[in-house]
């Protein structure tokens, strides 16, 4: 694309809906980089965050200038094709469904994934994923929030015209005269879709402004000329999601006895305990760290992506994603990859003497910043699963099992999970990894297979508010050190 003499290159390019821009230009993440037809002057955040290679081929990050004193070409850097989907099966029991097609769709803050069955025969017709284009306002859901608040529902317009543009696709493609519609999502997602206040996510007492199923015209919503309905499932609270609660309804949490924990990983760290057939949930803002954002060589599950690291020899060695050339590292091989470091110039506090090079060409490292991100994160789900469990009483050996979904958990390596205190050494032998369950509980309740729990249901869970606890905090900081910790 061409952007011309006095024009902001960061606002010319993220309106194209493509450009990465996980911090929202506050120039922090690295990850706006633009390949340019001319040189532009360097600032101070390029020298730190760009290679020498790559300042030497004009690549240059979008949001470090804000007014160009001549036109350019410019070609996107980072292009994200996300390959990691959900379902896992291809076929659902659709007895009760009258509609011809069924399409669920997991609203993620990273990646938006839909599954399409057919409504007569239960065969899963499909499976797509895309980057969820509102990233190019930021990478979490506040940065997301603040952009909404400013009068500007930009969010909304970017996520509605996207899915707009792929029920467009499936209706022409499969030409069907009826469909069922189901979105689940994180509460901001979900708000955000339907263009709802934002206002009260991010005021105390912290309340969605939206807590009941909302359902909605496939016509008049979208404008496209199919019978049915898009049906917005309830949250639980402001920072817990439909999501997750698809996830409950999908393991069955609101009808068991056993004590479970069960966690759904991602940018927005969604935890449930149920024990003694009482419900327990927080949510910890565990940031993408574990999606490979904000990481200096992070990425998305791509095809290239460095999933796994091992020691060989004395010397680390990894896997990639589809045997591709090396790109970056994806969340899984951060989890091995620290592992690993353990064992030689990684301090269990966290301290790292210098940066440690992993590949050339392109250069792939790791530095102190990102593993102080990464302890964030790590600190933030662990104090989160301590807090359910002290609340309920219970410790970690009396759990009947560990349940961990998210796009990346069936990528995880236990063992090294366990070595960096990531999950307590006593769920060893009960822990397992289910993927997408958001997904997956979505097409539960669009096929009936599961009833969408109750409103009585939702509000019988005890949500754990984390920020204004002491405890937390003392817990926070003990997680910060890679060594598991006992409850």
């Amino acid at each position: 694309m061409k952007v011309k003499k006095g024009l902001n290159l960061f606002e010319e390019v993220r309106s194209q809906g493509a450009l990465s821009a996980l911090c929202n230009g506050r120039g922090m993440c690295g990850k706006c980089k633009v390949k340019l037809d001319k040189e532009l002057p360097l600032t101070e955040t390029e020298v730190k965050l760009l290679s020498t290679l790559q300042i030497k081929e004009n690549i240059r990050l979008a949001c470090q200038h804000p007014v160009l004193e001549d036109d350019v070409n410019v070609s996107l850097v980072d292009k994200e094709n996300i390959i990691v989907l959900g379902l896992d099966k291809g076929h659902v029991d659709v007895k009760k469904s009258i509609v011809d097609l069924l399409l669920a769709i997991d609203l993620g803050t990273t990646t938006v994934v839909m599954v399409l069955i057919d409504g007569k025969s239960g065969e899963v017709l499909l499976e797509h994923k895309f980057t969820n284009p509102q990233r190019t306002y930021g990478a979490d859901v506040l940065s997301r929030i603040e952009v909404t608040l400013s009068n500007n529902n930009v969010c909304h317009r970017l996520i509605k015209n996207e899915i707009k543009k792929n029920v467009e696709d499936i209706v022409a493609r499969f030409q069907p005269k009826s469909m069922s519609i189901g979105i689940t999502g994180n509460t901001t997602m979900n708000h955000l879709w339907l263009n709802a206040n934002v206002r009260p996510l991010v005021q105390i007492p912290y309340r969605p402004s939206v807590i009941k199923k909302v359902t909605q015209s496939i016509k008049a919503e979208l404008g496209i000329d199919v019978e049915g309905t898009i049906s917005v499932y309830p949250p639980i609270a402001a920072y817990l999601g439909s999501d997750i609660l698809a996830g409950m309804s999908l393991i069955n949490l609101f009808e068991t006895r056993d004590n479970i924990l069960f966690i759904d990983l991602g940018t927005n760290g969604e935890i449930v305990l149920v024990s003694d057939g009482k419900l327990y949930a927080t949510s910890t803002a565990a940031g993408p760290a574990f999606e490979g954002v904000n990481m200096s060589s992070g990425c998305g599950a791509i095809n290239g992506a460095i999933d796994h690291f091992f020691v060989n020899e004395e010397k680390i060695n990894f896997t990639t994603i589809n045997e591709g050339s090396p790109v970056g590292i994806c969340g899984s091989g951060y989890i091995d990859l620290i592992s690993c470091l353990l064992k030689g110039p990684l301090e269990s506090s966290g301290y790292m003497m210098e940066e440690v090079i992993l590949h050339e060409h392109p250069r792939i490292s790791i530095t102190q910043k990102d593993i102080r991100e990464f302890q964030l994160a790590k600190a933030a789900i662990r104090s989160g699963m301590d807090m359910c469990l002290i609340r309920a009483g219970i410790s970690y050996d009396r759990l009947d099992s560990l349940i961990i979904a998210g796009g990346f958990g069936k990528h995880i390596n236990l063992e090294a999970a366990i070595n960096i205190g990531l999950i307590p050494q006593q769920c060893s032998e009960n822990t397992t990894f289910i993927g997408n369950s958001s997904l997956a509980g979505c097409v539960s309740w669009l096929s009936e297979e599961k009833k969408v729990p109750t409103q009585w249901n939702i509000e019988s869970i005890k949500v754990i508010e984390l920020a204004s606890s002491a405890k937390w905090l003392e817990l926070f900081s003990e997680h910060m050190l890679f060594e598991g910790g006992n409850v």
